[in-house]
């Protein structure tokens, strides 16, 4: 059975210039409070890093918008 995966780009406002946003690789659609994420994509890279567990993000204050 395949497993699928989401692809999601962080488009939060940050107050400082200083916080990045990356493109994240989830287990499953980013809502409600939180998601688990398998790995990301660093800004201004190419190059996709896995966690070796999953990784659980807090969506509170952050946005995200599907990548296709």
């Amino acid at each position: 059975m395949k497993k699928k995966f989401y692809v999601y780009a962080e488009t939060t406002k940050w107050e400082s210039d200083s916080a990045p946003n990356h493109v994240y690789i989830f287990t499953e659609v980013p809502k409600n409070r939180t998601a688990k994420a398998i790995g990301y994509v660093r800004a201004g890279t190419k190059t996709v890093e896995y966690w070796k567990n999953p990784y659980t993000i807090d969506l509170r204050g952050r946005k995200f918008e599907a990548l296709k």
